[in-house]
């Protein structure tokens, strides 16, 4: 079991997961309640063995849960005023992972996340271009050269250290939340994670 803080939360999400996408605004607000850090760490989600391969390769029950799962998350989206549209395909996380790792590193995490993912989720980006990534980096105040340097040298190991430390506290998906080494699995597990963090005070999402 790698070290935690014992006051923090480990957070784990997958770019492509809409569950992860849904859960951004509620651990963050209760990040902000709370008054507790939570540390943000990209998760690479085998989709494939999730869902039953590559679209057109799978079962018609794998197809249902697919079409629910859509189904489901567009109606949570809407609460939060969200757009979620299904996508057409398995992507490949491995670059915009990194660049996460990048952004997050120099601060500027949400300055990237936030408008790639909503672009994302109308299928207004292309989550595997090192061009349209690069575009998001710069836009969310970053170096470009500074990014195609630790691309180069720091990508691959940091990224690695990120799954490493996720396989070792037990993630299995995303999102999940790591608390004094307590797993929260799922957006819809943020009120227990809410209630861990301070039992006294009602929490609603």
């Amino acid at each position: 079991m790698p070290e935690y803080d014992e006051q923090g939360v480990d957070a784990f999400i997958d770019l492509r997961s809409p569950y992860s996408y849904l859960a951004l605004k509620p651990a963050r607000l209760l990040a902000e309640r709370s008054g507790c850090r939570f540390d943000w760490w990209p998760f690479i989600t085998d989709l494939r063995s999730a869902y039953g391969g590559d679209v057109g390769e799978r079962s018609r029950r794998d197809e249902a849960k697919i079409r629910y799962l859509y189904m489901d998350c567009r109606r949570l989206a809407g609460r939060q005023g969200l757009t979620i549209r299904s996508t057409t395909r398995l992507w490949d996380a491995t670059l915009g992972s990194q660049a996460m790792l990048f952004a997050k590193s120099r601060d500027r995490l949400w300055e990237f996340c936030d408008p790639v993912l909503a672009a994302f989720w109308r299928r207004e980006f292309d989550l595997e271009s090192p061009t349209a990534l690069e575009a998001a980096l710069v836009s969310a105040g970053l170096d470009v050269h500074d990014w195609r340097a630790w691309l180069d040298a720091r990508a691959p190991a940091e990224l690695a250290t990120a799954l490493a430390r996720a396989e070792a506290l037990g993630v299995f998906g995303a999102p999940s939340f790591i608390y004094r080494g307590e797993l929260f699995w799922g957006s819809d597990r943020l009120d227990l994670l809410a209630a861990t963090l301070d039992p006294a005070k009602p929490w609603c999402f």
